[in-house]
């Protein structure tokens, strides 16, 4: 996505921002928050001029896909948790403790 008068950090961090996204989307969140720092650490190296508004929203637009996929990896894990809990109740019940035999 390469635009005109482009500061080079700031097509570092969109390349990067890309990339944090298919690592989220994969599962891999340890990457993806190396990438997010990565991109972080680029966004901080540029200058902030009206040539790199774009580039700045199209970021925004990027975190934004990020804490939604966060969101649904986090309510994934939440309900497998429940899920795991009513199992483990369930088998509970049925299991007789060792020293009542």
């Amino acid at each position: 996505m390469s635009m005109p008068a482009l500061h080079q950090a700031l097509e570092e961090a969109l390349e990067l921002s890309v990339r944090m996204l298919a690592t989220a989307a994969d599962g891999d969140w340890d990457g993806a928050a190396r990438l997010q720092q990565a991109c972080d650490e680029q966004i901080r190296l540029a200058p902030l001029d009206a040539a790199g508004m774009p580039a700045l929203r199209q970021l925004q637009h990027d975190q934004a896909t990020l804490l939604a996929l966060a969101s649904a990896a986090r309510d994934e894990v939440s309900a497998a948790l429940a899920r795991h809990r009513t199992n483990h109740r369930a088998v509970s019940a049925y299991l007789v403790p060792s020293d009542q035999d």
